[in-house]
């Protein structure tokens, strides 16, 4: 464990840094919106050829570097490695910057973004209910839900490293470990309906799509820490398990690439060469060697083509299947280009103006050997999920014969449709249980 132990100290004199990404951010979101604002989506890239373009590009990007944070301190908190100490926190910070940050890109795409209320289940005032079978609106509500628990286990964690009474600290782990335990098959449903988003608009219809963008996800996040690994000067033995897993990732996207490629040939281009040499080819072929992949000038080049890599992944995905489709042509804005500048510059600012007052993780956050589990987190965690189930299902019900017009002469629906709302506001509620008797219990003292 020597060679694993954490030797950064949070450096806090970031502020010339941070100010230079605030006005980066300012300029580029803070302009591109008053331009819409005023002028309208008219202003962006998409046209009729390719409805969705640079916008949901980057929320897709955004979102995906994001998914690796949280699960990878989960899953490593599951598995019991105790190197995830080194780069938990800040992990699950990209996290929290990075889903904050592709928030901002739907409120641009629907142009009105004051009229958000409108696709809120209210009766009668929009003359419309939700299609709560929609993949666009659970894409919605599950990332919400992603972004809630990702922030209440990056708080329980800093909180539970304060409480020094055993049995604050084991209630803390074992809350710790369900909580991951939601986070983790949470991270895969909320890009398996992503990747539905785009089943549906472009007609990408493949048993591959949930998987792929999972795979995806989590390589461009497994990226974006080893390089956060690298800022906080870690030790060579954690650079290389992180090296080791994104090679590993690197592979299995090859193997998606190779299937995609064998079905429809017609893809291949500049852009998905780019896609297989920055995330496959190069990741696999450097990473596989132990000098290589302990080199830290090397883990950074690799990182940020897997990041150049996966952007371009996005591009292919949402742009060129739409001109595939349609024959038409697309070239980005110069307000494509602001908002792109500035969400690179929201990032950072929010990351690292955040990070210099955290320290990696002090405390195990695993149970020892022989603490009894107490029973309160799993009590709380399956209370939460019941009564959120019940609730989805009584608005289901109550939706279901509506007399309006989306639903007026429309038969009732089974509840199978009701499915991913039942899972995910069920793990919702799962998680808020736990969080809720975790700060409950430890203030009783």
């Amino acid at each position: 464990m020597s060679n694993l132990a954490p030797t950064y100290t949070p450096h806090r004199h970031l502020w010339l840094p941070v100010i230079l990404c605030v006005i980066l951010a300012a300029w580029g979101l803070g302009w591109s919106g008053l331009r819409i604002a005023t002028e309208g989506v008219g202003v962006l890239g998409a046209n009729n050829a390719v409805p969705w373009g640079w916008d949901i590009v980057l929320f897709v990007f955004w979102i995906g570097l994001g998914h690796a944070g949280t699960l990878i301190s989960a899953i490593l908190l599951l598995t019991g490695k105790q190197w995830r100490s080194n780069i938990a926190r800040h992990a699950e910070l990209m996290t929290l910057c990075a889903v904050c940050t592709a928030g901002v890109f739907p409120l641009i795409h629907v142009g009105r973004a004051w009229m958000l209320w409108q696709m809120a289940p209210l009766p009668v005032a929009t003359g419309v209910w939700p299609e709560m079978a929609s993949a666009l609106l659970w894409d919605a509500v599950a990332i919400s839900t992603y972004l809630v628990l990702s922030d209440l286990f990056f708080y329980m964690g800093i909180r539970g490293e304060k409480k020094e009474q055993a049995t604050h600290r084991n209630l803390w782990a074992h809350s710790s470990l369900l909580m991951a335990g939601i986070l983790t098959p949470l991270v895969v449903m909320v890009h398996s309906i992503v990747g539905s988003d785009f089943a549906l608009t472009l007609r990408w219809q493949s048993v591959i799509i949930p998987p792929y963008f999972v795979c995806g996800a989590l390589l461009s996040g497994m990226a974006a820490v080893l390089l956060i690994a690298l800022g906080l000067r870690c030790r060579i033995g954690v650079l290389g398990k992180l090296a080791q897993l994104t090679a590993a990732l690197g592979g299995v996207m090859g193997l998606f690439y190779a299937y995609e490629l064998i079905t429809e040939p017609q893809l291949w281009g500049n852009t998905y060469a780019s896609m297989v040499l920055f995330n496959v080819l190069i990741p696999v072929g450097l990473l596989s060697f132990r000098r290589l992949r302990h080199n830290r000038v090397v883990c950074a080049l690799v990182s940020v083509g897997i990041l150049y890599g996966m952007w371009q992944e996005r591009v292919q995905i949402i742009i060129e299947r739409s001109l595939h489709l349609t024959g038409g042509n697309y070239s980005p804005s110069p307000v494509d280009i602001a908002m792109l500048c500035g969400s690179i510059g929201l990032f950072f600012a929010l990351f690292l103006s955040i990070s210099a007052r955290i320290r990696p993780e002090q405390v195990k956050q695993h149970p020892g050997p022989g603490t009894t589990a107490p029973a309160s987190p799993r009590i709380a965690a399956i209370t939460g999920a019941g009564s959120m189930i019940l609730l989805v299902l009584a608005w289901a019900i109550c939706t279901q014969w509506a007399d309006t017009a989306g639903m007026a002469g429309s038969s009732p629906r089974g509840l199978l449709w009701y499915l991913p709302a039942i899972t995910v506001l069920g793990l919702a509620g799962a998680g808020a249980g736990i969080f809720i008797n975790y700060i409950a219990r430890t203030r009783q003292t």
